[in-house]
């Protein structure tokens, strides 16, 4: 008996392993592709795109060992059907569920890891990958060419165009610097005229400054020195005010068009499954929209890592009806039971966004569904 065990999980181990390259492969791919420009520019450092990519990885397999799981078990189990084992097997006096037993802990096994490294490991990995992108954009400041005219920068509210004249050759810092701060909210004055909405303008001029990391707060701090800003006001030129400054430092939250939705305050994702339920109770008497979602967040945590038992016990006694033939078939099934996972997963955390009393049942829905599928499958084979 036990000799049958190791050849059923050998046979799953194969294409799960396939399965798991694949999957792998190609959203590790996706994700640096988003970010080729800015991992690829010009003085980034490879070590840090090389850490980046790292903190990648385990928060990537969350999502790909379940369906690498699901994979070897429609191939695997394909095959044996196709080929007659698992006749030979019921007709030498072995009960299917003998065969199904090895597997099922598997998948109970892999379920509790992933939600061991759901727990705190992914989210801090999440966490860690945004420094690194921090940190990168910092470089990518510090190489900005002299004589040359950056629009692609903003900081909350404000857009910026950037220019400086020449580096100093000592301290590296910027020299002759210019620059447009262009508010993107428009001031009304009360007038139903369109022409009433205006946006603020400021030029500003500095002898010299200087980029500085401001690691805590995660912000750019550009300090200015010997210069002035000149307010314009097209429609009361007369109100311009001139000022001068001996010294003026500018913060940036993560600024450059490139780095958009790369950085920003910790999320849910990032966040440890002790984060989000202290998040929870400190806003359990707002319920609001960022409530819901933190409720959320928790209830995937420990909804998500049961996908791995949820596609065995679907895919076995599915595999073994249908008997794919190949590869293909069984890859075209595994996309289709996925597709129909996230369908449900994605109307579960619809329901939680808006706080819908039957959110939690929803979230769990994809298990649920797909689960009881598999149990009463696995109970007709246990007939047969």
């Amino acid at each position: 008996m036990t000799i049958l065990k190791r050849y059923i999980l050998k046979e799953l181990f194969g294409p799960t392993l396939l399965g798991l390259l694949f999957f792998t492969f190609l959203l590790f791919i996706t994700r640096i592709f988003r970010l080729a420009d800015i991992l690829l520019s010009e003085g980034v450092d490879p070590v840090l795109v090389g850490k980046f990519a790292l903190c990648l990885f385990p928060s990537l397999l969350s999502f790909t060992i379940p369906c690498a799981v699901l994979v070897g078990v429609l191939i695997s189990f394909g095959r044996l059907a196709s080929d007659n084992e698992i006749l030979a097997i019921r007709t030498s006096g072995i009960h299917i569920l003998t065969v199904f037993k090895p597997v099922v802990i598997t998948g109970l096994i892999l379920s509790l890891a992933m939600f061991a490294i759901n727990y705190s490991l992914v989210p801090n990995l999440n966490f860690r990958s945004l420094d690194y992108l921090y940190q990168i954009e910092f470089q990518l400041f510090n190489t900005l060419r002299p004589g040359r005219f950056y629009d692609e920068l903003e900081s909350g509210d404000v857009d910026i165009t950037f220019y400086f004249g020449s580096r100093d050759p000592y301290s590296t810092d910027m020299l002759n610097i210019h620059m447009k701060l262009v508010s993107k909210m428009s001031e009304i004055t009360g007038e139903k005229d369109e022409s009433s909405k205006r946006k603020k303008e400021t030029i500003l001029l500095a002898e010299k400054g200087r980029i500085i990391a401001d690691n805590d707060s995660r912000m750019i701090r550009l300090q200015l020195y010997n210069g002035s800003l000149h307010p314009l006001d097209r429609r009361n030129p007369a109100q311009n005010n001139m000022m001068f400054f001996k010294e003026l430092t500018r913060s940036f939250n993560p600024t450059l068009d490139k780095m958009k939705e790369t950085l920003s305050r910790k999320k849910n994702k990032d966040m440890t499954l002790p984060e989000l339920v202290e998040q929870l109770r400190q806003g359990r008497g707002l319920k609001n929209r960022r409530y819901n979602k933190a409720r959320v967040a928790l209830l995937q945590r420990f909804s998500n890592p049961l996908a791995c038992l949820t596609f065995i016990l679907i895919g076995m006694p599915l595999a073994i009806y249908v008997r794919p033939s190949g590869k293909s078939v069984g890859y075209a099934l595994s996309f289709g039971l996925l597709f129909l996972y996230y369908l449900l997963m994605k109307w579960g955390s619809s329901l939680g966004d808006v706080g819908h009393p039957l959110a939690p049942l929803a979230i769990f829905s994809p298990n649920i569904v797909l689960g009881s599928i598999g149990s009463i499958l696995i109970f007709l084979q246990s007939l047969k």
